[in-house]
């Protein structure tokens, strides 16, 4: 019995899909647990900070010990991407819409 080249292909790409997948979720776990210990860290020093606040009189106020963890990814690349996208998403409702209109006539 005869290999094919082809399957040969499609085997080893599918090994190493699975490879890259396995990996990349190892690495996001890692990654995720690492920033949440990071964040009960930091969340426990302003917890400290806030009760020293309290213990020495000083005037609390909320906003003081939250802070946003929202990062702002917004840069030329990002932007360069949104309008190469609504320029694509518009052409293809346009050239469906000029499709379904001549479909129509067609049937008419």
């Amino acid at each position: 019995m005869k290999i094919k080249p082809k399957k040969i292909f499609n085997t080893v790409l599918f090994c190493l899909f699975v490879l890259f997948v396995s990996l990349y979720i190892a690495s996001e776990a890692g990654y995720y647990e690492y920033q949440n210990k990071e964040q009960v860290k930091f969340t426990e020093e302003k917890m400290k900070e806030f009760e020293e606040d309290v213990k020495n009189g000083k005037k609390v106020d909320l906003k003081d010990y939250l802070t946003t963890t929202e990062k702002n990814y917004a840069n030329k690349v990002t932007e360069l991407g949104v309008t190469l996208s609504d320029f694509v998403n518009n052409g293809i409702i346009k050239g469906l819409e000029k499709t379904f209109k001549l479909v129509e006539k067609m049937i008419k």
